[in-house]
């Protein structure tokens, strides 16, 4: 569960919680299991953030920090996570179906078994993230920078994944081999 004072402080707005975050650097915030439905987190600092099975579904972070924090089985379903910072964010098991995370930075971050259907990854940073067991089907990587084909491999539905901009008479997609 969530800590009570940290969901107090992070209600209370952005230009609260981020002094807090800069004179209490030792603590990593517990949002747990929190129900943050439809809020406002843009430029949050949430870095190193406990978020694991929050609620976060239609939740705008635009340009927030969520660099490397626990988001394992959260639901972050049509959330706006466009030009957030989430290297080695942790999304094992989330649900990011139809989200928007285009111009992130997500290296390294970590989508194993992550339900990305329908996600739009357009103009993001994806140098040596991980989508093995991840549902990739409909994914928008367009434009992605840095990445490797075979970061894709282990991904399900990855033949159903959107990797290029497509000229209607070029019928070639990109292999894994």
């Amino acid at each position: 569960m969530a800590h009570p004072e940290h969901l107090e402080i992070l209600q209370a707005g952005a230009r609260v919680w981020n002094r807090w975050r800069q004179q209490n650097t030792q603590i990593r915030p517990n949002l747990r299991a929190a129900d943050l439905k439809g809020v406002d987190l843009a430029g949050f600092n949430l870095r190193l953030t406990y978020l694991s099975s929050a609620d976060l579904s239609r939740a705008y972070l635009f340009e927030a920090n969520l660099s490397e924090t626990n988001l394992q089985g959260a639901n972050l379903s049509h959330c706006c996570l466009i030009g957030t910072d989430l290297q080695q964010a942790y999304f094992s098991g989330a649900n990011l179906y139809h989200a928007y995370l285009s111009q992130a930075n997500l290296t390294e971050a970590y989508f194993g078994h992550a339900n990305l259907e329908k996600a739009n990854l357009a103009d993001s940073v994806v140098n040596q993230a991980y989508f093995g067991q991840a549902d990739v089907k409909e994914t928008d990587f367009t434009s992605v920078k840095n990445l490797n084909l075979l970061q894709l491999r282990l991904a399900r539905n990855f033949e159903l994944a959107i990797l290029a901009k497509h000229d209607p008479q070029d019928q070639v997609r990109p292999s894994l081999t």
